[in-house]
């Protein structure tokens, strides 16, 4: 229960960020993505259902206020999640390995949006936006993972980690 009052306004403030401060706020298109740092986190610390609720729900509610695609925020995040609960699903990876796979994970994330504006017809320089903007955005995205799977762990029954 007491994940629930953790994980609820976590995602509601990272929603929140996504759909109504970053995209006035961002410098040269960098825009982490929060809901999609905070369901990596969940996946991390708890578990793959928690991931996919996050994944689910933040990313329609994210496409529903702020992007013209819906679905495309939920399906990106959905991969993300799935692909890192394959790289931690035995075990509780240590933080430097934890970032390396929250990258891989956010770039299959980045890469499948990316992709789909192209094929809409988005139109953008590619290698300037790749380096200017995708990049930075997903080493934030990667690093937003870590405090947040420290903070979500559980460390006895019914408790979390304050450290």
């Amino acid at each position: 229960m007491k994940r629930l009052w953790t994980l609820i306004p976590l995602t509601t403030a990272a929603i929140l960020l996504d759909s109504f401060l970053f995209p006035n706020l961002s410098q040269n298109g960098i825009r982490p993505l929060f809901v999609l740092a905070v369901a990596l986190g969940a996946v991390a610390s708890y578990s793959v259902q928690d991931g996919i609720v996050i994944a689910l729900v933040g990313g329609l509610l994210t496409d529903l206020f702020a992007n013209p695609y819906l679905g495309l925020s939920a399906a990106a995040y959905l991969i993300a999640v799935v692909i890192l609960y394959g790289f931690v699903r035995k075990n509780r990876p240590k933080l430097p390995l934890l970032f390396v796979f929250a990258l891989i994970a956010c770039t299959a994330a980045e890469a499948l949006m990316l992709g789909f504006s192209l094929i809409a017809g988005a139109r953008f320089a590619i290698p300037n936006r790749l380096l200017t903007a995708t990049l930075p955005s997903l080493i934030l995205e990667s690093l937003l993972v870590l405090p947040l799977a420290a903070l979500l762990r559980p460390t006895g029954k019914g408790t979390l980690n304050r450290r």
